[in-house]
């Protein structure tokens, strides 16, 4: 089977997965346990009944699966609280144990909300029941005597080894705690694989196919050298080099760092590290991946000058059975089996009319959302809805069950308040053309304009601009449907309309949502947004932007050093100023300029801004190397403890604080390297 080398699929939990090391999945928390269909596996038995709930009832779960639009009957296919809060409360528990901090309703700098997380989940586990049904209908339950057997393999793989036995007693309590963990992966791991050994029997020669079909973009992609070169300006030379090289009298990496004229490597023996194709000129590039490992190749002309290549290592391939070693195979293959199971998961359920259906208020709330996201209309359809239920004729929000349906209006009226901005923008613009640009140019027909403005010499700047600004009118007129000044005035004066009352819908959910849930960064964002003048809003907002994207760098340098490598390569020395240095200030110069220079403002929240503040320049001496640098940022640590103390005349901790600081700063203006912390070295 032939294919369009696929799009890479990012999402990790709509695809099944296809398992490399179980065990390790579990241990460091990537690993959902699905305890129902597990239950079901282990029994050993597709006939097993034992586990049904006769009595349940299908109202009573969170959903399930659903045949032509009706559930199912069989109340092993439903998915019960128990299970879906158990699968949450594992994955969010993982997920916060991987260092992120999930908003619980927002999305935040391209991080899921706990309520996504939640919705996937879900419809992770309605897969989960597709497979059960599959797998019972077609003879591919795993037995328990599989499940039992390869559990064990796995467990005893890991504690056989003393500090891995160790290490799991401390994270699970004990080691049959952890059997059972690994027992339920395992189920529906097998699951998984049974039944896509059963769906796609000729899996493997399809993928065989495949690689044969997208051989030239398998081998661009994992194809790589890692070289060392040296680049002179005249033949002879690069030829005398490597006469010399080759009898001993220089090593490759004398002779770059000596005589070659690309000093970015020469400082490093002519060091390329590695590359793939397309990362070098041509000449280069072909010459690298033809060469033999060890045997100087050159010299190669560029349009750079003569290059004497060594190649250290190199990996290519020409055929599958070649590809099966290489690195990128077991990627490519994953993805590969995954999107194929995927796509016949979808082709199933269609072809057996299999569905779901939500009955939990939030999750059947958040699908509308989920799904009316890319399409406009159905945004504001949604957004409508909400409207009408959850506010009064005046704006006011109605308390109702769950804060869900205010953080999703919050979120719609935010993006519809945005654009009817910019269409507002856009009617002001068409309205300023049409009242100041004479009638003698706008009365013109495009083609006219487009003629004039090619004939009407640059000199004549005033002309110039009315032609232009005329072109833009006749856009805007086509885009809005619009003919002349009294439609434009009219829509415009409707549009004003609508934005000011969804602003005052969106202000009132916002500030409604600031009462429910004020520790939430997305909500403290929108309230500046509303109020950046609140001394309140502002310290929060502030601190809010240091805890989430300054401190973690400050308490963290392999992590600072890791961003600053990354930006470094787009923004070089410039990469500290845009990480820390203008995020400091902008917080900085904020609090100063609307709390600590504002006289009405509560003592208690100045204080809290000059601990912030103190914190910030603590931590930004800590990091510091330079001397000079550290003294800076302990003097400015020093300003704002000195204001600290004007507060708190007799605070014993500050005025330690204050010796422990200015001893520091002594110490460097003599010389003394002192940590920032205050010990000598």
């Amino acid at each position: 089977m032939s294919a369009k080398k696929p799009r890479r699929n990012t999402n990790f939990m709509k695809s099944i997965q296809r398992p490399v090391v179980w065990a390790v999945a579990i241990l460091f928390g990537i690993g959902i346990v699905w305890w129902t269909v597990a239950q079901y596996l282990g029994s050993g038995s597709q006939n097993n009944t034992q586990n049904v709930d006769q009595t349940a009832k299908f109202e009573e779960m969170v959903g399930g699966l659903t045949r032509d639009g009706t559930p199912v009957t069989d109340s092993r296919y439903w998915i019960n609280y128990s299970e879906y809060e158990i699968s949450a409360r594992d994955t969010l528990s993982n997920i916060r144990s991987q260092g992120y901090n999930l908003d619980p309703y927002f999305e935040i700098e391209n991080n899921p909300s706990e309520m996504g997380i939640r919705y996937e989940i879900f419809r992770s586990l309605v897969d989960q029941k597709t497979l059960l049904l599959y797998a019972v209908e077609n003879n591919a339950v795993p037995t328990a005597e599989q499940i039992k057997s390869e559990s064990d393999r796995i467990v005893n793989q890991y504690v056989g080894d003393e500090n891995t036995k160790a290490a799991i007693i401390y994270q699970y309590g004990s080691v049959e705690a952890f059997s059972e963990i690994v027992r339920d992966y395992v189920s529906t791991q097998l699951l998984s694989l049974n039944v896509q050994a059963k769906a796609l029997p000729n899996i493997e020669e399809d993928f065989k196919q495949y690689v044969a079909d997208n051989m030239v973009d398998l081998k661009s992609e994992y194809e790589k050298v890692t070289a060392s070169h040296i680049l002179v300006t005249e033949e002879a030379s690069a030829l005398e080099l490597k006469v010399k090289i080759e009898e001993g009298a220089l090593s490759f990496s004398q002779a770059a760092s000596e005589f070659s004229i690309d000093t970015g490597s020469a400082i490093d023996g002519g060091n390329l590290g590695e590359f793939g194709h397309g990362q070098m000129v041509k000449e280069f590039e072909d010459a690298a991946f033809a060469a033999t490992p060890g045997v100087i190749t050159g010299p190669v002309i560029s349009q750079f000058g003569y290059h004497l290549i060594d190649v250290a290592t190199k990996t290519t391939f020409d055929t599958y059975e070649e590809f099966v070693k290489v690195a990128g195979y077991d990627t490519e293959y994953s993805q590969y089996s995954n999107e194929r199971f995927a796509s016949w998961l979808s082709g199933y359920k269609e072809e057996n009319k299999l569905s779901y259906a939500i009955n939990d208020p939030d999750l059947k709330m958040y699908e509308k959302f989920a799904n009316s996201r890319n399409d406009s209309e159905s945004s504001q359809k949604l957004m409508t809805e909400l409207q009408n239920e959850y506010f009064d004729g005046e704006g006011n929000v109605l308390i109702g069950d769950s804060y869900l349906p205010m953080v999703i209006y919050t979120e719609l009226a935010d993006d519809r308040a945005s654009e009817l901005r910019n269409e507002v923008l856009d009617l002001e613009d068409l309205k300023g053309i049409l009242t100041t640009v004479p009638a003698s140019i706008t009365s013109l027909s495009r083609e006219e304009i487009a003629a004039q403005l090619e004939t009407t010499p640059s000199t004549d700047s005033i002309m110039r601009v009315y032609l232009s600004n005329s072109q833009r009118a006749y856009d805007y007129l086509d885009k809005y449907g619009l003919s002349e000044l009294t439609d434009v005035e009219k829509l415009l004066s409707e549009k004003n309309e609508v934005y000011d009352r969804t602003n005052t819908y969106f202000e009132n959910s916002v500030k409604f949502l600031y009462s429910a849930m004020p520790n939430s960064s997305q909500v403290i964002n929108y309230m500046y947004r509303i109020d950046g003048n609140d001394p309140k809003i502002v310290y929060l907002y502030n601190e809010s932007i240091y805890n989430r994207n300054i401190r973690p760098l400050l308490e963290n340098p392999a992590l600072l050093d890791s961003y600053l490598q990354y930006y470094g390569q787009f923004f070089g020395a410039q990469a500290v100023s845009l990480l820390i240095d203008s995020p400091v200030q902008s917080v900085e110069s904020d609090l100063n300029m609307k709390i600590l220079n504002v006289t009405d403002v509560a003592t208690d929240l100045k204080v809290s801004t000059l601990y912030l503040l103190v914190d910030i320049y603590e931590k930004l001496a800590n990091i510091q190397e330079d001397e000079q640098m550290m003294r800076m940022y302990l003097t400015g640590e020093m300003g704002y403890l000195e204001m600290l103390q004007e507060l708190y005349p007799e605070d014993a901790a500050v005025k330690s604080t204050i010796e422990t600081v200015q001893f520091q700063i002594s110490e460097l203006a003599t010389g003394t390297t002192v940590e920032a912390t205050g010990t000598e070295n």
